[in-house]
């Protein structure tokens, strides 16, 4: 099996997942098998209108070591300006360079081919003068190279992720006391004030990725062993939903 099938496969299956997650979630809530047949139908006749996006080349695996370099590039000082701003940095040249960021986060990995997935999400630019500059806080918050529409598995895993939550919350947890989650807020309000929340989530919501980034940097393991790891992670979100 080449590469290509093989990420093929595995969107299929996080796909999948997904899609089981939606279901249970939509019986959970009183939805009958019957009215889930319909909803679906439904669902795909409108998904046609849509334009369809290319399917992004880059794994999650190799989005989330992405992800560990923009963190790095984002908090480590060497790779900062005085106003504690991302720098843009050479190819492989005076410090410091793209090359150095990847050895200071992924010992072992290909920097060439670190750039390359990196520029497929959308997370770094060239510039004229042959610098790399990062143009997103976020792997997931990207939207692929050039804006164009992606359909990457990491964002599917990060969609299953909170979804798994609910999941829990709803069927799985062993008492009423907590789930995975403490708690979500909801409330109407004029929609000019939506750009005023994103800014609030924006900038509190990083601080506290922040954080549970660094605690899981610490406590991450190197070699991943279905017996006894799991994947884990956190998100802060912005719920906009119009009244009808």
């Amino acid at each position: 099996m080449d590469k290509t099938s093989e990420i093929d496969d595995g969107i299929s299956e996080t796909a999948r997942t997904l899609l089981r997650r939606v279901f249970r979630i939509l019986q959970g809530c009183g939805l009958t098998t019957q009215q889930l047949r319909g909803i679906s139908k439904q669902a795909l006749g409108d998904v046609e209108e849509i334009r369809e996006g290319h399917t992004n080349r880059v794994t999650a695996r190799q989005a989330f070591m992405c992800s560990d370099v923009v963190l790095k590039w984002r908090r480590d000082c060497s790779f900062l300006d005085d106003n504690g701003l991302p720098i843009q940095l050479s190819p492989n040249g005076a410090a410091p360079s793209f090359v150095e960021l990847v050895e200071a986060t992924a010992p072992g990995a290909d920097p060439a081919a670190m750039l390359s997935s990196m520029e497929e999400l959308g997370v770094v630019r060239i510039t004229e003068n042959k610098k790399i500059e990062l143009i997103s806080e976020s792997v997931v918050a990207c939207s692929g190279r050039d804006g164009s529409m992606v359909a990457s598995e990491f964002v599917l895993e990060h969609i299953c992720g909170f979804l798994g939550s609910v999941e829990y919350n709803v069927f799985d947890k062993p008492s009423r006391a907590k789930g995975r989650f403490e708690r979500a807020c909801y409330a109407s309000v004029p929609q000019n004030l939506v750009p005023v929340l994103e800014h609030l989530v924006s900038s509190r919501g990083q601080d506290f990725v922040d954080v549970i980034d660094e605690w899981l940097a610490r406590r991450a393991v190197k070699e991943v062993s279905e017996d006894v790891t799991v994947l884990v992670g956190a998100g802060a979100y912005v719920f906009v939903r119009k009244h009808v």
